[in-house]
């Protein structure tokens, strides 16, 4: 019995001391970044500066070498609001792709207007119209709000807030957090200044699984008494990839904030939750065009089983394009997928389609991204392939690739010239003379500057093609492909005049990959 007690009081005492530690490296921190009870009475927080954005979280870069050149977002004009006292936060930036796109918008920028107050996100239209935003976005906004070192030290200070797991890593203090609305992040703290190094959190994320993201702060200058930092670099745990980077230009404390208050209409209605829906087209005999609500996909159907050209978008989308599949020649199982390219809108149902246990067929370059992404676990956010993991079943194409039987006739040919993805494939059928693509046309572009990929893909191969059968959107003839893709590159090359008039420059100007 004494024994027993003795170690009840060796618990106690060790259990005692271990939440001092975890007290006291919060208590040291607040300290560092201007005392526990100053930084308790700031109201509001303004952050201004420019920074980038690594595009579709390192995975829409030209191949998915981890050489390959990174594409960024650039963040001009960035505003981080954070309105303490009222538990509200609101982002505001322009967006700026510093690479060639299909839209004039991205190129020339895109004002975001992102806003939470408590547990709801919301977005402002440039007009002013407020519009609820998803329960994952509220989630993000969070987490993101979590990002400035003052607001995460006053959140670790709240009576509600669990502290665990103290330890030291070289000349950092470390300790988990489990905020009073239960999202879960690791801080760790500067031995000798105390103040926060950087916070870590983990997401999910359709392509990866569960994905570890961490925030550097540098820099650590005084505003009204406050320590605030003037650099915030976000890395993923994916090829240590740069997530986000923030350069600050200002650093406010107490400043008015505007009403950021969620409007009457957008409290009064619930976080949008997207139906993935599907359209079946017969377009030829064993062939169907899988329209779905964010991405289109293309059936075949062979002797003994069926075929899928692509699963976009995200787990949602290619679950429902599978499951529609399954049913258009039920007595026919699904056994596997052709994938266009590796880029994180196209590879957006990778995960699934391996969970559903469909052979992926796509460039032998893109095999090894696949693994990767394939690999990845999904624990504390479940997806298909977290809860069912299976392996990468893959099938390479290098130039060409026919898959024929008696029904059908699908050659798999590797695109040519084309610099948004140079590991690009795309499905013929002789028969039909039908192609089925990603991202070699789109009618919805407004301006294109690898328009001349798809009729040198076509001649270099020498295909009759009459029909198209795209990722993005309707089913067109070839004609009508080609007249797109003419007009779209002539409204690059004006665009890239209409720059240089003015005295800049843009990405991709001249357009140099004309008919």
């Amino acid at each position: 019995m004494k024994r027993l007690s003795w170690a009840i009081f060796l618990a106690t005492v060790v259990s005692a001391y271990a939440q001092t530690q975890e007290r006291k490296i919060i208590n040291d921190a607040a300290e560092a970044l201007g005392g526990k009870d100053r930084i308790l009475l700031v109201k509001a927080i303004k952050v201004e500066g420019y920074g980038q954005l690594a595009y579709q979280n390192g995975g829409g870069n030209p191949t998915g070498s981890p050489d390959a050149p990174q594409k960024w977002i650039n963040t001009n004009g960035v505003e981080r609001w954070f309105d303490l006292e009222h538990s509200r936060m609101r982002l505001k930036q322009r967006l700026v792709q510093d690479f060639v796109f299909a839209y004039a918008r991205n190129m020339t920028g895109i004002s975001v207007n992102q806003v939470l107050d408590g547990d709801i996100a919301y977005n402002v239209a440039p007009d002013g119209r407020a519009v609820r935003a998803t329960e994952a976005a509220a989630r993000e906004r969070r987490i993101a709000m979590l990002n400035n070192p003052v607001v995460l030290i006053r959140t670790a200070l709240e009576p509600a807030a669990k502290l665990a797991h103290p330890r030291t890593s070289g000349n950092l203090q470390i300790v988990d957090l489990t905020t009073p609305k239960g999202d879960q992040l690791t801080l760790a703290v500067n031995s000798a200044t105390h103040l926060p190094a950087w916070v870590s959190w983990v997401g999910p994320n359709t392509n990866l699984g569960d994905i570890t993201f961490r925030t550097s702060w540098v820099g650590y200058t005084p505003e009204k008494g406050v320590m605030l930092p003037i650099g915030y670099n976000t890395t993923s745990d994916w090829r240590n990839v740069v997530q986000d980077k923030l350069y600050v230009d200002k650093n406010s404390v107490d400043v008015p904030v505007d009403d950021l208050a969620a409007p009457d209409a957008v409290k009064s209605v619930s976080p949008p939750n997207p139906q993935m829906n599907v359209q079946v087209i017969p377009v030829a005999k064993g062939i169907w065009f899988l329209k779905g609500t964010i991405g289109n996909s293309t059936l075949f159907e062979f002797d003994d089983h069926l075929t899928l050209f692509e699963a976009y978008a995200n787990e949602a989308m290619a679950k429902a394009i599978i499951d529609k599949a399954r049913t258009v020649v039920p007595s026919k199982p699904l056994t596997e997928v052709i994938i266009s390219h590796h880029h994180f809108d196209h590879t957006g149902g990778l995960r699934t389609a391996v969970a559903e246990g469909l052979t992926i067929i796509s460039q032998r370059g893109n095999e090894a991204i696949f693994r990767e992404m394939t690999s990845r676990p999904a624990k504390l956010f479940p997806d298909e392939l977290g809860k069912n993991p299976k392996p990468l079943k893959f099938k390479p194409v290098d130039d060409k690739l026919v898959l024929k039987d008696n029904s059908m006739e699908v050659v798999i040919y590797r695109v040519i010239a084309n610099n948004h993805m140079p590991l690009g494939v795309m499905a013929y059928v002789p028969r039909d003379r039908l192609v089925a693509e990603g991202d070699l046309v789109d009618e919805g572009w407004d301006i294109v500057f690898w328009g001349n990929s798809y009729p040198d893909t076509v001649k270099y191969w020498n295909l009759q093609v009459e029909k198209d059968l795209p990722v993005h959107g309707n089913i067109h003839t070839y004609p009508e492909v080609i007249d797109f893709l003419k007009k779209q590159t002539a409204n690059a090359q004006k665009l890239c005049d209409k720059v240089e008039a003015a005295g800049l420059s843009m990405q991709g100007c001249p357009v140099r990959q004309t008919f």
